[in-house]
């Protein structure tokens, strides 16, 4: 009980919007539960007008009436049956009895509308049970992926791409099972038990009630074999996680993996995480599956026990009938709540899952009071800023400010804290000391929406999406007009190439823009860019990737989006920084060298050394 009020607690918030839905689920699921006592009681009524009371034997009549005599459940029992018989008497044929046409028309009927009264209110409840918990798990899909976009670059760092979509895709199914059928089952099948049991006490209370002495017997199984299914399912998501992640790796890898003939190493990896993961299914399974022959074997020792029991008491063939059938109507739902129970198990271990992805909270958030940004008119400083990922320092009290129109260029070696500088300036990460600003202002202090809109990112490592080619560049603004993409693109040097693809700027260009070149796509980058219109320009070894053919042309995209903007140009290629107003190089976490392109190779310092190294001197 404690994991389903887990999970309903969970899942609460999502339901609200579909309580409608809900509840005529509900409604439908108990109707569908107390049909099963109104099928045995037309049963027992049916076989009891089959068989004249005169061909009864007398010491059988006796019992029966000393059994109803003197006990208030039975009496009151009896009375309400006969009034309804009394209605429904003319309507029911009975033996000895010439037919007429109502006894006809009824016999004819009162199975069929029983049983589709049953089936219908069956279907309803399903049908509207699983309407909702669609809807709910896609809201939850929804809620988990959009606090995944909020969550700082550092969640993304330690998290692995295959335990990320597990949790969207497979912990949600594993709940989305749970809640479709299992929802049904809690309300249909509890009352399915109550109105067998009120039919069965009806004929036989003390009977009725030694045959629930078999009822906490298939407790056990479905306890034991729960907490089993739990443990095979959290190994099953492990594995799962691990294959997934396998996966993403290979696709994303697979021009390493051919060129160095990983391809059979990985598909072994593969194949031995399949067969964790079908072991721990199998294992999921075969606990789900044992647990309703368990309480049906259980169940026929009941059977066994009736028919001794009649034979015992001489009762009539028609209460063997009936209980035979009782009996199982009363232990199909407890079987039936069996496999449940063990759903809610496995549904515990997404359900955990996900509400640890959802208490994840950003690194990264504005202040209640932060500042709106409305543009940038003076300049960019980073004060006294000491940074480290975990306990490997990277910046160390680094002092620079960027006026507003400077461009500058940062050199240094890998690992000397470039990209850091700009995971800074985009707010990514926060600095441990000192502070960052944007026009004077802590941009701690400042609405992040705000102050990323004044900064445009070209880098190396390109993002385009499954989009078309104009969608892809319309990204850097979303209110842009399609005029405003084509002008970008020509600016970015990019439309001859667009107008050449099959649809144009309508072509879908494939996931990470595969059917496009390296050149190609920076250009897009750049379009991109050229479309936001920011004041400030960051560009991350925008050309490090390219050939010197691609890199000419990008490169004089890049000087004609720099025009009139504030840069700041990370570079491997030193010939690239050519243009800047300023360069530092960067090393040990602080700025050992600064000053003018040719300054700089005059100096002969590092810079100069640097760039001998790449073919430039003075």
């Amino acid at each position: 009980m404690h994991k389903l009020r887990q999970i309903f607690a969970f899942v609460a918030p999502y339901v609200k919007p579909y309580w409608g839905r809900i509840v005529a689920g509900v409604f439908f699921g108990i109707l569908f539960g107390a049909s099963n006592g109104l099928v045995l009681w037309a049963t027992k009524t049916m076989l009891d007008r089959l068989v004249p009371p005169d061909v009864l034997p007398p010491d059988i009549a006796t019992a029966t009436t000393a059994q109803t005599a003197g006990n208030w459940f039975t009496e009151t029992a009896a009375s309400i049956q006969s009034n309804i018989l009394d209605t429904l008497g003319p309507w029911l044929p009975m033996m000895g009895v010439e037919l007429t046409t109502k006894q006809i028309i009824g016999g004819l009927l009162v199975f069929p509308l029983l049983v589709g009264l049953r089936g219908s209110s069956k279907f309803l409840g399903a049908y509207c049970l699983a309407w909702a918990s669609e809807r709910v798990v896609n809201d939850l899909r929804v809620t988990v992926f959009r606090n995944l976009s909020r969550l700082s670059i550092p969640f993304f760092n330690r998290s692995s791409t295959g335990d990320l979509i597990t949790r969207i895709n497979g912990d949600a199914l594993l709940l989305q099972s749970c809640l479709a059928s299992g929802v049904g089952h809690l309300v249909a099948e509890p009352v399915a038990i109550v109105s067998v049991f009120t039919g069965l006490c009806l004929i036989d209370w003390q009977l009725t009630l030694s045959i629930l002495v078999l009822f906490p017997i298939c407790i056990i199984p479905i306890v034991h074999f729960g907490k089993k299914a739990r443990k095979a399912t959290g190994k099953r998501v492990a594995a799962n996680i691990d294959q997934s992640s396998l996966a993403v790796e290979m696709f994303s890898g697979m021009r390493v993996i051919k060129a160095f003939g990983l391809e059979n190493a990985r598909v072994d990896r593969f194949r031995e995480l399949s067969q964790q993961l079908i072991r721990q299914t199998m294992k999921t399974v075969r606990s789900r599956e044992i647990v309703g022959p368990l309480v049906e074997t259980i169940s026929m020792i009941g059977i066994g026990a009736l028919i001794l029991y009649v034979v015992h008491t001489a009762r009539s063939i028609p209460d063997l009938v009936v209980f035979f059938t009782g009996v199982i109507m009363f232990y199909t739902p407890i079987r039936k709540l069996a496999r449940w129970h063990v759903r809610i198990e496995e549904a515990s271990v997404g359900v955990h899952r996900l509400m640890d992805i959802l208490d994840e909270k950003p690194d990264i958030l504005d202040r209640t009071d932060a500042r709106p940004v409305t543009g940038f008119a003076q300049g960019i400083e980073f004060d006294g800023i000491s940074f480290a990922y975990e306990d490997e320092p990277v910046l160390s009290q680094l002092v620079l400010s960027i006026p507003k129109g400077t461009k500058l260029g940062i050199v240094g070696e890998s690992g000397s804290g470039k990209s850091t500088l700009i995971n800074l300036l985009f707010r990514f990460h926060d600095p441990d000391s000192g502070a960052v600003r944007l026009d004077g202002h802590d941009l701690r202090d400042l609405s992040i929406k705000g102050f990323r809109e004044q900064m445009a990112l070209v880098s190396q490592e390109v993002v385009l999406f499954d989009l078309t080619v104009a969608e892809n560049i319309a990204l850097g603004q979303t209110d842009c007009t399609r005029e405003q993409v084509e002008a970008a693109a020509r600016h970015a040097h990019a439309h001859e190439f667009i107008t050449a693809l099959p649809e144009g700027y309508d072509t879908r260009i494939g996931e990470r823009g595969v059917t496009l070149s390296g050149g190609q796509r920076q250009r897009l980058a750049i379009a991109r860019a050229f479309v936001r219109d920011a004041p400030i320009l960051v560009l991350d070894e925008a050309t490090a990737a390219l050939d010197s053919k691609a890199e000419g042309e990008v490169q004089a995209a890049i000087d004609r989006l720099s025009k009139n903007r504030t840069v700041l140009c990370v570079a491997h290629r030193l010939s690239t920084l050519r243009s800047m107003d300023r360069i530092i190089v960067l090393s040990r976490g602080g700025i050992i060298e600064e000053g003018g392109f040719d300054e700089m190779l005059a100096k002969g310092g590092v810079f100069s050394g640097l760039a001998r190294a790449q073919g430039i001197t003075a």
